[in-house]
């Protein structure tokens, strides 16, 4: 079992000891696991520098972390040494700075997983480093962003709004579609000099419009499976089968804005539809006969399958121009995107009309 100073941290089992009010306030869920280091009135750990007791509740949230250790690094050892200690060998230098500039206030574990997932990234690393202080909230916005858009500039105008930061990241990979990776720098470069959300969000608006106007391009050739509709008997046989309203497309396939497939794989039938719009093709629908819903098992392999083909998934990009539109004239949009836990919302089938 070992003496109690030779536990993991994370894993202390034992009778919660006292805490005092002071503690309680400043570790919050840490509390704990500070008070069986540092027992009541905790004196040794409340002198500590806020960056310290910050680094004691990340140790403490590892996994079979000696307690033993942890109260030595964080009382003892060097500063180099215990940022090695916190982010590895390769830590960039600034550290136990950052630690200190995040308040008093104990933050909880996934925010240190994530602030130190940022200090690893050069981008990332450099803005945190010039930030005065350092807040949750800030960090999940940071996060948020594609590296390239991680400038201070950017992250002052979107504050805390993560819904803000959702529909420029949205824009941002909707824009290297349609403009091509290697324009990246000039539009990051293009973002960051925006004065104002309003004016972040109008030229993120523009960023997202086609370069030129002509031809469509051809439907994405599917493996089998995939069988294509390409002609009006095909279509009406395809709707008669699955008994829904194909045959009201026949204006959209035959400009070459949509393309209808049936997926005859396991668990099928399936009538799977794909739109074309400015940011490429997009996988619009899949649905079984009658409009049924298909298998979580069943969906993923269509949606492997197209992606694998060049197909995007997800929200139309007319539905995020709009976003970006209201934004840009500072008005509430009409609706956020796709929650990020649900899987199946953010492929955001069923809009096949724009």
């Amino acid at each position: 079992m070992g003496t109690p100073m030779t536990l993991p941290a994370a894993l202390d089992m034992r009778p919660a000891p006292a805490v005092s009010p002071l503690l309680a306030f400043l570790a919050g869920g840490h509390a704990a696991a500070m008070a069986r280091i540092w027992p009541s009135p905790h004196e040794a750990y409340l002198a500590l520098p806020a960056a310290r007791r910050h680094a004691a509740a990340i140790l403490a949230g590892r996994a079979g972390y000696p307690a033993t250790r942890l109260e030595w690094m964080v009382t003892r050892a060097r500063d180099g040494e215990l940022a090695t200690e916190l982010a590895g060998a390769d830590v960039p230098g600034g550290l136990m700075k950052a630690l200190g500039r995040m308040g008093e206030v104990l933050w909880q574990p996934e925010d240190y997983v994530r602030f130190l997932d940022l200090f690893g990234e050069e981008t990332a690393c450099g803005l945190i480093r010039h930030m005065k202080a350092l807040r949750p909230e800030t960090l999940a916005v940071i996060a948020g962003l594609p590296p390239a858009l991680r400038q201070a500039s950017i992250v002052t105008h979107l504050g805390t709004d993560e819904g803000a930061v959702a529909d420029l990241a949205a824009a941002w990979s909707a824009a290297l579609r349609i403009r091509g990776a290697a324009a990246a720098p000039d539009i990051a470069q293009r973002l960051g000099r925006a004065a104002s959300q309003a004016a972040l969000f109008g030229m993120a608006r523009d960023v997202i419009q086609p370069l030129a106007f002509g031809p469509v391009a051809r439907p994405p050739e599917l493996p089998w499976p995939f069988h294509a509709v390409r002609r009006f008997e095909t279509l009406s046989s395809t709707a008669l089968e699955f008994r829904n309203c194909l045959r009201d497309f026949v204006a959209d396939l035959a400009s070459g804005r949509m393309a209808v497939f049936v997926w005859r794989g396991e668990g099928g039938p399936a009538a799977v539809a794909l739109r074309q719009d400015p940011a490429g093709w997009r996988l619009a629908e899949a649905r079984g006969r009658d409009n049924a819903e298909l298998p979580d098992e069943v969906l993923m392999v269509i949606v492997t399958a197209v992606q694998a083909a060049g197909v995007r998934t997800g929200e139309a990009w007319s539905s995020l121009l709009r976003r970006l539109e209201d934004r840009s004239w500072e008005a509430p949009p009409q609706a956020g995107p796709a929650p990020a836990g649900n899987w199946r919302s953010r492929l955001a089938l069923g809009n096949i009309w724009d």
